[in-house]
């Protein structure tokens, strides 16, 4: 079997990060290619070079122009299955597909994003999405957003995301935390370093914060923090490659989101056997819940009770730290390479 993947770009996220598991695994069962318009150097990609995926890349100037379909066309044809990742990819590839004999598939990764209301886009997210045969959501969640806006069942499939979850505990293994909190996120507008910042006001002074992750919003957060006076406790890392080493280095990991689709960072942290604390908004809500500990979406005194608790308290620390071990193991990569498979070939 021939697969062709295709996302926007391999910048590091979390549909990025899950095609750099997916994707070696798929390698065992079918002839894999990953096609991105524009192309980025870090150990996402490393990770697939080695695994003897092929990428092929448009090296456009910019993804969102629509001469990006005509490119398409000759690339897309001659596969089983043509698998797509994100806008505008979801778009570009809809538009290009005509006459392409392969099963098309998407893959919904979010419960929200700016086309959502937009009442005037409606009829054409409905003749896009109707372009493709499958329509995967990572979550119950994201898929009932997704056709909640639709106004019909156009994902009929979940598949939950998955991370390499033995790698992630063995980054861990015998590494003794410091008195620190970490997120790891992009500074990006579905996610919520503001509250964070905002919660280190109060919670112990012994302790530091510290975000790994790049994007539009990181300077309006730095500023943020030197307005607050909190910037000698907080550690702007920026993108890094090794996140596994980061969050084995701190004693909590924190999620905080406007939205999320599913949460994989907050799997990353709890296969780390670190207590992760989460907001409670959809997607994300439901992979941290009886597990880790979440708290009111934005509310950053709530976080800052959370985090102190998890610091005071040992017996609460290590029980937490158990639960979201376990929890981490119900969302290995394997499961989401069958469930795929299981698609592919349907």
């Amino acid at each position: 079997m021939k697969v062709l993947h295709i996302i926007p770009s391999m910048e590091i996220g979390g549909a990025q990060k899950l095609l750099s598991d997916l994707l070696p695994l798929q390698m065992k069962q079918a002839d894999v290619t990953l096609l991105v318009f524009r192309s980025v150097k870090n150990a996402l990609v490393d990770k697939l070079v080695e695994a003897g995926v092929k990428i092929v890349s448009l090296d456009v100037k910019s993804v969102y122009n629509p001469l990006v379909i005509f490119r398409l066309k000759k690339y897309i044809k001659g596969y089983d299955v043509v698998h797509v990742h994100l806008f505008p990819a979801l778009y570009w590839v809809a538009f290009a597909s005509r006459g392409v004999e392969g099963k098309l598939v998407y893959t919904e990764h979010s419960t929200s994003n700016s086309r959502r209301g937009k009442r005037w886009l409606l009829p054409l997210e409905r003749m896009v999405y109707g372009k493709y045969s499958e329509v995967i959501s990572i979550s119950p969640q994201t898929q009932t957003a997704l056709n909640g806006w639709l106004g019909r069942e156009c994902s009929r499939e979940v598949i939950l995301n998955g991370i390499d979850v033995e790698a992630f505990a063995r980054a861990a293994s015998g590494v003794q935390p410091s008195d620190s909190i970490v997120m790891v996120s992009r500074f990006a507008s579905s996610k919520d370093q503001e509250t964070v910042i905002r919660a280190m006001s109060y919670i112990d002074p012994d302790v530091r914060l510290r975000f790994v992750g790049d994007g539009p919003l990181l300077a309006k957060n730095i500023a943020l923090a030197e307005s607050l006076g909190l910037s000698h406790r907080i550690d702007f890392i920026g993108a890094a490659d090794d996140v596994a080493k980061y969050i084995a280095a701190a004693k909590v990991g924190v999620q905080s989101s406007h939205w999320e689709g599913f949460g994989l960072t907050a799997v990353e942290i709890m296969a780390c056997g670190r207590p992760v604390v989460a907001s409670d908004v959809p997607g994300l809500k439901q992979v941290v819940e009886g597990a880790g500990v979440l708290f009111q979406h934005g509310d950053y005194e709530g976080l800052a009770k959370a985090v102190n608790s998890l610091f005071s308290d040992e017996q609460l620390y290590l029980l937490t730290a158990r639960s979201c071990a376990e929890r981490a193991a119900e969302f290995d990569i394997k499961k989401t390479a069958e469930g795929y498979w299981r698609v592919y070939n349907g």
